[in-house]
């Protein structure tokens, strides 16, 4: 097991890491295929309002591959089509059947500890009852390996799942004409609160076995990382870590692996896959069902902070529960999405950050000492005082001119200068922007977050590798 060393060694002070303790909610009465998380979908909708749909029936595809399929996490009808600006597809609405909440989260609810090491073939069926669910044809174990890789990809897409692989640099869904050099699986999720993998992939452990024997078929080198200070409760999942990373955001995210571990330019086209993920594709080839099961975080100052037993496609009004006037929902404490509490989770996401909209003026602020303010720079005596610190939406105020502190580059995980981006994208100079590093940002957040002038630089460099992409298509 290797060590991947951040040389950055900013770690953010946050309140509110979720207990490894575990809620199961109960069965919402909508679920949502929500279309706002997936970056580059030029989504085509399969489905009408009031059409009846079962758990796996597509319900929208992306137009530049019809083959990419999204699926119905639920067994309803379909209650609302919900469009936003220039009628960009925001979610399908579905409201479920009333049945009992093992049925509606999935077959994979009834057989939480999963196949037995010697019986990789998949539980059989507890019941003949298929009315709720679209069967899929199963791949069991010993034909992984016989199996051509074409008809593994068939397999996926048609389950809805083949979308779980991302290829870099831009974190489209994978290319399945490519092989990629790498396929790096990360344990830990895009979020500083993500949920612990001990947790989340509690009772999956031969489904994991069975998902790394599978993207061997995809890839001769399979980077397993995991945060140092997961690696006690991950139990039999330890051995299949091949390297660690700091417990310092985002060292764990695959953007800052890859950049720590590739060595020449065709890393750049590398594969990555979450481990949840990665335990869904094996249940979906071992059952031959849609597995809808989740596990999220939410989290907010002064509150016990669980992880929470969901579907897939949840209300955020169900996960967030009560909220106060101005409070912000996010997906990401730094690179998150900002939600609106009345729709749904979208497919990546299993986190809620309910932060404080703190938008009050303080009185005599620029002489306080700032002892609870969090700090990037030293600039406020609470970087003397260890422990964490609550965050809230309060920029202190307004946007200004870049003033070349360097902050950014300093906090960068990837030795980025993004403020010689922003003025390169500025000017549009692509070329300048990529010979710069563009292609190499992860997207964190930490910039933005450190900038004194309120830039919203991670923003602004998204928006430059969206560009530059639509350009190659």
């Amino acid at each position: 097991m290797k060590h991947i060393k951040s040389l950055k060694t900013f770690k953010p002070a946050l309140a509110g890491m979720p207990d490894l303790s575990v809620v199961r909610l109960k069965q919402p009465g909508t679920v949502a295929v929500s279309a706002m998380d997936i970056p580059y979908i030029r989504p085509k909708l399969l489905v009408k309002e009031n059409d009846p749909v079962k758990i796996g029936t597509p319900v929208f595809c992306d137009k530049r591959k019809p083959a990419i399929q999204y699926l119905s996490p639920g067994t309803g009808r379909v209650k609302q089509i919900v469009f936003g600006e220039r009628r960009r597809l925001k979610e399908v609405v579905i409201a479920l059947n009333s049945l009992e909440p093992k049925d509606m989260i999935g077959f994979e609810q009834k057989n939480m500890t999963g196949p037995e090491p010697g019986d990789m073939t998949g539980p059989e069926p507890e019941n003949n009852d298929t009315d709720g669910f679209i069967e899929f044809e199963r791949l069991p174990l010993d034909l992984v390996d016989s199996t051509p890789v074409s008809k593994i990809v068939e397999l996926l897409q048609k389950g809805g799942l083949w979308q779980c692989f991302r290829e870099f640099p831009f974190r489209d869904t994978a290319d399945e004409t490519r092989v990629p050099p790498m396929i790096i699986v990360s344990l830990n999720g895009n979020d500083p609160f993500s949920p612990h993998p001990g947790v989340a992939l509690e009772k999956d452990f031969s489904f994991f076995d069975y998902g790394i024997q599978l993207l061997r078929r995809f890839s001769r080198r399979i980077v397993v990382t995991a945060r140092t200070n997961s690696i006690k409760g991950l139990g039999k999942l330890a051995p299949h870590v091949t390297h660690t990373v700091s417990d310092i955001y985002p060292a764990w995210d695959p953007g800052a692996v890859l950049y720590r571990l590739k060595k020449s330019k065709e890393d750049n086209c590398s594969w990555y896959i979450y481990a949840e993920h990665l335990v869904l594709l094996a249940k979906l080839l071992l059952t031959g069902r849609y597995p809808v099961k989740r596990v999220a975080t939410v989290t907010r100052a002064n509150d016990r902070k669980p992880h929470i037993m969901t579907c897939q496609g949840a209300p955020v009004k169900d996960l967030a529960g009560r909220l106060e006037a101005g409070d912000l929902v996010a997906t990401g404490r730094f690179n998150g999405r900002a939600v609106d509490p009345g729709s749904h989770m979208g497919f990546f996401e299993n986190t809620l950050n309910i932060i404080h909209a703190g938008q009050e003026e303080e009185l005599f602020g620029f002489i306080r000492p700032g002892l609870t303010k969090p700090t990037a720079s030293k600039t406020f005596l609470s970087c003397l005082i260890p422990g964490p610190k609550e965050f809230d939406c309060n920029l202190h105020g307004e946007e200004r001119a870049c003033i070349n502190c360097s902050y950014c580059t300093h906090i960068c995980p990837n030795d980025l200068a993004p403020s010689f981006i922003m003025k390169a994208l500025a000017s549009d100079d692509i070329e300048d922007a990529l010979s710069y590093g563009l292609l190499d940002c992860c997207g964190c957040g930490l910039c933005s977050y450190a900038c004194p002038s309120k830039i919203e630089l991670t923003k602004i460099l998204s928006q430059g590798m969206d560009a530059h992409y639509k350009d190659k298509e």
